[in-house]
């Protein structure tokens, strides 16, 4: 048997040829947007349906001779399709309906089409919504969030967590369904409505590993006057349940503030081993201010999940960072070209050296001596743009490469960077720039929501 999947004007398109079964083509999703189910050949595309419906269904309407595909023949050839066609073609019928929901086809679809989905917020305004792409760069699907998604949170997870621009309330996507959830308001809401809309908050998200609980925290800036309100809000291991189950639904916990101000260019925080990383705003390591605040300049903030307690004991790469422009910058010339990243269990500090035209990875190799290594340096020609911001880079198992997040003046472009080979790889454009992030998406679309 020869399977051939391609797309073209009228949809997606398989070619079937077997030994057993006449060459034949069905094509899936055409007639202008409308589901149809036709053949081009000699077999009826939709043969494989045995319902006794009446009036026929669509997958029985026009066949002409009424021969059956056989089962394990229309399970190779719906494996072909994108997972965007065949939540399309469960409409069929119930038969197919059943079929690709099948647990056995879900992972074996998933086997077919390895790798993560990126959560991307597109649109503006009333328009906003959140892209499911995969790594070709494909919009396997768009869920629209009306004027909530101003944000997705950089996580990796079989959730999409998206923030609210105007009060840095949080909402809980469920790709499979395109449901919305929103967490219950809190003092961030609170303190959002009292200073107003445009100011900066933080957010990570991780797993306590002696508990397995997920937590997620919030740092909202007070511009009046007062210390920034940090908030953390627990799920157990039933994540999937907390918003249907009364015994796991929960509120907001205030917890300690961190000991300065962070970095309004890096809200994201990275989790690694159970603790978050912040960076803190690198003014503060400056005279006369850094006598003001009860840190070591180049010092890295972390937050610990469990014991919910910071610490400043981690010396970043700053200070190595600075000796390397043979002093022609002080701290405050890194503000907004520093970022946080997480690569294979390492915290990672990433440099947009402006000086050099290249973007620095500083390896944290040793955490109990506070050593950090510079292991990849990227060209920023490379990149393709010379209107780059910043750069952001989010690390995925399953992927061969880095997932690089490039701001520029007029959007965010993904890419995929090898650093074996020096190669980088379009994946996907937007001209949403407020603070926009991505979320890794890691479940498949095809599982019972």
């Amino acid at each position: 048997m020869q399977l051939l999947g391609r797309r073209g004007p009228g949809g997606f398109a398989i070619v079937v040829g077997a030994a057993a079964v006449p060459e034949m083509m069905i094509i899936i999703c055409g007639g202008g947007g409308e589901l149809e189910s036709r053949i081009i050949g000699t077999v009826v595309a939709a043969a494989q349906c045995r319902c006794r419906s009446r009036p026929p269904c669509q997958c029985r309407a026009g066949s002409p001779r009424g021969r059956v595909l056989p089962s394990e023949l229309l399970f190779e050839v719906l494996l072909l399709l994108p997972a965007k066609e065949v939540c399309r073609v469960r409409a069929v019928c119930s038969s197919w309906r059943s079929l690709t929901y099948d647990p056995i086809f879900v992972s074996a679809h998933a086997a077919r089409r390895p790798g993560p989905l990126l959560a991307v917020p597109s649109g503006w305004l009333m328009e906003t919504s959140v892209d499911l792409v995969d790594l070709s760069g494909d919009v396997v699907k768009r869920i629209r969030t009306g004027d909530r998604a101003h944000r997705v949170l950089c996580t990796h997870f079989n959730y999409v967590f998206i923030v609210s621009g105007v009060n840095h309330s949080v909402h809980i996507l469920e790709p499979v369904s395109g449901a919305v959830f929103t967490l219950p308001h809190a003092i961030g809401e609170d303190l959002a409505r009292v200073i107003g809309a445009g100011y900066p908050a933080w957010f990570a998200f991780g797993q306590v590993a002696s508990t397995q609980e997920y937590k997620l925290m919030r740092i909202v800036e007070d511009r009046n006057g007062g210390d920034p309100a940090c908030e953390v809000f627990t799920f157990d291991t039933r994540i999937a349940q907390w918003n249907k189950s009364p015994e796991t639904y929960r509120q907001w916990k205030k917890t300690g503030s961190p000991p300065a101000y962070l970095d309004p260019g890096c809200t994201n925080g990275v989790v690694v081993n159970g603790s978050a990383y912040f960076l803190f705003d690198c003014w503060q390591f400056d005279e006369p201010f850094v006598d003001g605040f009860c840190i070591e300049p180049g010092c890295i903030p972390s937050f610990n999940l469990e014991t919910e307690h910071w610490s400043v004991a981690l010396q970043g790469p700053l200070s190595r960072i600075l000796q390397e422009t043979v002093g022609l910058f002080r701290y405050e010339d890194l503000a907004d070209r520093l970022s946080l990243a997480g690569i294979e269990g390492c915290l990672v500090t990433v440099h947009c050296n402006d000086q050099m035209s290249t973007t620095d990875l500083w390896f944290l190799i040793d955490f109990d001596n506070c050593v950090w290594s510079k292991k990849t340096i990227i060209q920023n020609e490379v990149l393709a743009s010379n209107l780059t911001e910043a750069v952001q880079v989010l690390w995925v198992p399953d992927v061969d490469g880095m997932i690089l997040l490039v701001r520029t003046v007029s959007g965010l472009v993904l890419r995929i960077y090898d650093p074996a080979t020096n190669a980088v790889r379009n994946v996907f454009g937007t001209n949403f720039i407020c603070s926009a992030g991505v979320g890794i998406y890691t479940q498949s679309l095809l599982m019972v929501p």
